[in-house]
């Protein structure tokens, strides 16, 4: 007898014809035989009209580590062969031919990895069966867990969710690190603004106020947070210099005299030493060492001019005026908001940035400052 497996991966294999035993596959194999009777008599008889009865019982095996399910057998048994009686599968009979599939109540729909089903009916026929051909099909269903190749994938998987975790971890470590040393900074430079602004009784929370509004001129020119965070701590340090101005010179309460002025202009400059090796804050060296540059170039310490002036410098010279310009000074009293809208107006693009000096005036005419 001869069989042949249609598998999922659409190879054929022939069988080839050894006794009743069916063999050759490196998956599959089937037998079919003739049982013996208790009394070690095979389970066949003749019938008084001299044809032959018998029990053929069918064994496929499963050899391989995959699951053969959507099987089908189809047998050839004589032409005119008659079904007496059959077990543990679906038979369909047409002449010359027998279809046999599992059932579910059998356990015969799926045949397991290293596993057999049995299966067999009862057969008339002229003679008995010395041979049948045979064609099984079916498709293999492979756990993946024995699979080389998911296992591999598995243990990549398994891998890769360990590192997410401890990343997650170190992730939020930092974050939460990163946010106490940003307090840390907070009040490190709101503590040196107040002893900035102790020198000068007419400059009390000008620090702070120059911080403050210039955040707010970079939240309405669109910036993002980080900016505006670091703004902030840079128009809060923007006249660190003058803790080294002598105060006699920093609260005079009259005109500077051409040296004394000369002195003062020093402020960015130390201030800038002073920060000098300040790292927190990326950008705050140049901010304070530039914001009295103006945008026509006749500022100081270097007289640069428009792009050439960083943006956090012109944010806080605009800033920087407005506040002196809001608040009393030891030279004269603040002035009226019509006059500040109108020298923030006439400055444009003069000692202001006028794009700086249009966000402040649209703060200014939306909410005001107090």
């Amino acid at each position: 007898m001869s069989l042949r497996i249609f598998i999922q991966n659409k190879q054929v294999i022939t069988f080839t014809k050894s006794e009743r035993t069916v063999t050759g596959s490196a998956n599959l194999d089937i037998k079919m035989e003739i049982p013996f009777k208790a009394d070690n008599i095979k389970n066949c008889w003749q019938e008084w009209d001299g044809s032959w009865g018998s029990q053929y019982d069918i064994y496929i095996y499963n050899k391989s580590d995959a699951a053969f399910l959507d099987w089908n057998l189809v047998m050839t048994i004589p032409t005119e062969g008659r079904i007496d009686s059959s077990w543990n599968a679906d038979y369909v009979h047409t002449i010359g031919k027998i279809s046999i599939t599992g059932i579910d109540s059998f356990f015969t729909t799926v045949i397991h990895p290293h596993n057999s089903i049995k299966l067999g009916f009862v057969l008339y026929s002229n003679n008995l069966m010395n041979g049948s051909d045979f064609i099984l099909t079916g498709r293999f269903i492979r756990n993946p867990l024995r699979e080389p190749s998911f296992i591999v994938a598995l243990v990549f998987l398994a891998v890769s969710l360990i590192v997410f975790i401890v990343s997650l971890f170190f992730y939020h470590t930092i974050k939460a690190q990163a946010a106490i040393d940003n307090e840390k900074i907070d009040s490190l430079l709101k503590l040196c603004a107040r002893f900035i602004d102790t020198r000068d009784e007419y400059t009390k929370m000008h620090s702070s106020h120059v911080g403050f509004y210039s955040k707010e001129i970079a939240k309405e020119m669109g910036f993002d947070e980080e900016f505006q965070k670091n703004i902030y701590y840079m128009g809060m340090m923007h006249d660190v210099g003058k803790v080294l101005i002598p105060k006699e010179i920093l609260c005079k309460p009259g005109k500077l005299s051409d040296e004394e002025w000369a002195e003062m202009k020093k402020h960015t400059s130390y201030g800038a030493e002073i920060l000098s090796d300040f790292a927190a804050v990326k950008g705050i060296r140049e901010a304070v060492l530039f914001h009295h540059e103006r945008y026509d170039g006749k500022g100081y310490p270097r007289g640069l001019h428009d792009k050439e002036i960083p943006i956090q410098a012109r944010i806080i010279a605009v800033a920087d005026s407005y506040d002196a310009m809001h608040t009393n000074r030891s030279y004269r009293n603040h002035l009226d908001d019509t006059v500040i809208l109108s020298e923030l107006e006439k400055n444009k693009g003069i000692q202001f940035d006028p794009d700086v000096a249009e966000a402040m005036l649209r703060l200014l005419r939306k909410k005001g400052f107090v």
